[in-house]
């Protein structure tokens, strides 16, 4: 092998290990070691909790969600326009995963069926959302500790209905280029999230 070939050959290998997605191991609902996030990171996770004024949170289902326009955001935006708002969407839970960055995923569509538009509610890694999570956690028969390097969808024996209170988070990496509201590989999907989910009621 020649001395030039030598070189690609290792500059191919130390790309493709660059390239290799990162393990992420969950000892329990409240602890996973490795994981890694980007993107608007302190607006995801934001800490302020729900008003006590529980008027000023608006009900609304995943499909009045699926049905709004995307917002004007970049990656460097703060909160601004509906993501400074508080929300309780209530549907039902059609699928939860683990995501490499820690979060919870829990995917809501209107309990009724009726009516289509899915939207992703984030519960984050963090010891303020630890009860959260550990009743997520409940409805599945996750054991723990496991490990995933990509997003790990869990089974849910009884999906129930629930009401999930936060803030509404414009999913812009999950958005298409014209930014509307519809996952770029998951068009049933809203690109609107509610971010981080601050309560959650099981009906």
């Amino acid at each position: 092998m020649t001395y030039p070939t030598t070189l690609i050959v290792a500059a191919l290998l130390c790309s493709t290990a660059a390239a290799a997605p990162q393990e992420v191991t969950c000892e329990s609902p409240c602890s996973c070691s490795s994981a890694h996030g980007k993107g608007r990171w302190p607006v995801k996770n934001d800490p302020e909790t729900p008003p006590t004024d529980t008027s000023t949170i608006q009900a609304v289902t995943p499909s009045d969600i699926f049905s709004w326009a995307g917002p004007d955001v970049h990656q460097q935006s703060k909160r601004t326009g509906l993501e400074q708002k508080w929300f309780a969407v209530t549907g039902r839970v059609v699928a939860v995963k683990v995501e490499a960055d820690g979060d919870l995923h829990i995917a809501l569509s209107d309990a009724t069926g009726n009516k289509q538009g899915t939207v992703v509610c984030e519960v984050p890694l963090k010891p303020q959302w630890c009860d959260i999570r550990e009743t997520v956690f409940s409805w599945t028969p996750t054991r723990f500790p496991f490990q995933t390097s990509s997003a790990k969808r869990l089974k849910i024996a009884k999906p129930p209905v629930v009401t999930i209170v936060g803030k509404a988070f414009w999913g812009i990496g999950h958005a298409p280029k014209d930014q509307s509201n519809r996952r770029s590989h998951q068009p049933g999907y809203a690109a609107w999230e509610i971010h981080p989910v601050m309560k959650v009621d099981v009906q």
